[in-house]
């Protein structure tokens, strides 16, 4: 009862960040909250609280998607000993979310922004098994990285007087900007930096609904947001976030075709639209990306909730060669299943429609490369290979697991995917109407606005093609090949066993020759009667001149 206690609180408060987010825009205002937290004779502490549209939408979004994955986790978790814990970091994960979104400098981003980090390396290692806790580590190494150059971008802000970047309309220094853009790279798993999402799947369902689909990776995304007018004019780094964004975008793609692991499909296809993201962000449609954000947080949460009914329902099995025939046994899940599907394609009228056509059709219109091009063009037709063959394994394919076994329909869970179910649906139109009716106006060629159901046509042809080259023995290559995601695995574990340079340090530098020559030479010299009381001071003279004059040199680097 206190869970949907919780849930109903959360509910409450995500409506009246909506309602304050539209009136925001339509007043076109912002605000900033100053908090004195501290007052101690000459020393104020105070934290700023900045409020726009933006941030009360991502409130709202992060809110709303809370409450229901807290009542779905009250069934769906009912049964684990240690649903309490689970719960309190939640509840954690929710407040550092809202405080790094509310934050207008870097100080208390890197707050909320490590305190994503370790709650979501608590929640991956929930089940306390082996394999859990290696994908625990791969998850926080990864994002250690991004925390280092946010940590280092702080340092260099810190030169330009204020660690509040609403006070600037424009970076000198091209390398911050560079940190920041690394930075959301590690949080959004951009490559190289994206194996950690797949890994991250061994969270229970319900932290992978709410952490890696709509919130956790979407931060990178939002900071890229806040930094839009720093970056916006530097086009050689949005070229840059362009080719690295396609490129996760197409190799996230290709890996989810030839995957057969539930959840990690669905990681893949959230890698795909947060490449999606970044790319829209690097043709300078930011409201666009903001938008389609929203959207995909809505349709891509359900969806996890849906496969968590499945792997529940058939005994925690995974691999989708298990199931079939799902619409038989789970009518009401898999209608919200295919639902969610249909609108990550952009079948039109549902809320990936009003994102992804436009999206399509800006991208278009825009001066690049015909390789770009034809790579995004691939890209996207293969958003629609691997939906519909996870749709073939699901609900047409023959039922391949127990034949007696009992499945049925969790009511509690069908009942907090109702709202998302509503979103995923209406959202699009209402924003589409509502916010971004401002949006530019594209107008195409017949051939040119038809092309998505070419992609639909081109897509379910190669599906077919790639079940038909099922049986050649090269397939296992292509699988070892894509399934481990261009080996980025191998290449993440040689770079974790450079933490082990610093063990060589210390053992040949701190307890090596530096030790030698502090310790050792002055009680040969000390020892030896030769030398004189003049001769020691010389010398500890001459040190302490090197060690000045290194000091000076470094300095002035």
């Amino acid at each position: 009862m206190m869970y949907f206690m919780i849930s109903f609180f959360f509910l409450m408060i995500s409506m009246f960040f909506l309602n304050f987010s539209l009136l925001f825009f339509l007043m076109k205002n912002s605000m900033f909250i100053e908090w004195n937290l501290i007052n101690f004779f000459s020393i104020k502490l105070n934290m700023l609280i900045y409020l726009d549209w933006l941030s009360n939408m991502f409130i709202f979004t992060v809110l709303i998607i809370s409450s229901m994955i807290m009542i779905y986790s009250s069934e769906y978790m009912y049964s684990d000993k240690n649903i309490n814990q689970f719960f309190m970091l939640l509840i954690l994960f929710i407040l550092s979310m809202i405080f790094m979104v509310i934050s207008p400098n870097l100080i208390s981003i890197l707050l909320g922004w490590d305190g994503l980090g370790l709650v979501s390396y608590c929640l991956v290692i929930f089940y306390q098994s082996k394999y859990s806790y290696s994908c625990g580590n791969l998850t926080i190494f990864s994002n250690r990285i991004g925390d280092i150059f946010l940590i280092m971008s702080i340092s260099m802000m810190f030169i330009m007087g204020s660690w509040n970047f609403m006070n600037f309309n424009n970076f000198i220094y091209k390398l911050l900007i560079f940190m920041i853009i690394v930075t959301s790279f590690t949080k959004s798993a951009q490559f190289p930096f994206s194996s950690w999402l797949p890994m991250a799947m061994a969270a229970p369902t319900p932290v992978s609904s709410l952490v890696h689909s709509s919130t956790l990776v979407t931060a990178g995304i939002y900071l890229l947001i806040r930094f839009k007018e720093m970056i916006y004019s530097n086009n050689n780094l949005m070229l840059f976030i362009m080719l690295i964004s396609l490129i996760t975008m197409f190799m996230s793609s290709m890996c989810a075709i030839f995957e057969y692991d539930f959840k990690k499909i669905i990681a893949y296809s959230t890698l795909s639209q947060m490449s999606l993201m970044m790319m829209i962000f690097s043709i300078k449609m930011f409201n666009m990306t903001f938008f389609h954000l929203i959207i995909h947080a809505m349709f891509k949460s359900m969806m996890f909730m849906c496969s968590g009914i499945f792997i529940h329902s058939l005994l925690n099995f995974q691999d989708i060669r298990f199931y079939g025939n799902m619409k038989k046994f789970l009518p009401m899940t898999s209608i919200m299943f295919f639902i969610s599907n249909l609108s990550l394609c952009g079948i039109p009228f549902l809320s990936g429609f009003y994102s992804k056509d436009i999206i399509l059709e800006f991208f278009l219109i825009y001066k690049l490369n015909y390789l770009i091009y034809l790579l995004f063009l691939i890209s996207i037709m293969m958003t629609l290979i691997y939906s519909f063959r996870l749709l073939y394994y699901l609900m047409f394919k023959k039922f391949n697991f127990l034949n007696y076994y009992c499945i049925e329909d969790s009511k509690i869970m069908n009942f907090s995917m109702m709202i998302l179910l509503m979103f995923s649906i209406f959202l699009g139109s209402m924003f589409n109407w509502i916010i971004f009716f401002s949006l530019e106006k594209i107008f195409l060629s017949l051939n040119l606005k038809l092309l998505i159901l070419n992609l639909l046509m081109f897509g379910i042809f190669f599906g077919i093609i790639l079940f038909l080259i099922n049986y050649y023995k090269f397939n296992y290559l292509m699988k070892l090949f894509f399934g481990t995601m261009w080996f980025s695995y191998k290449l993440i574990n040689y770079l974790l066993n450079l933490l082990l340079l610093s063990k060589f340090m210390y053992n040949y530098f701190d307890k090596g020759w530096s030790e030698f020559l502090l310790k050792n030479t002055f009680s040969l010299i000390l020892n030896n009667k030769n030398y004189s009381f003049i001769k020691i001071n010389n010398i500890l003279m001459m040190m302490f001149l090197l060690t000045l004059n290194l000091m000076i040199f470094f300095m002035f680097i």
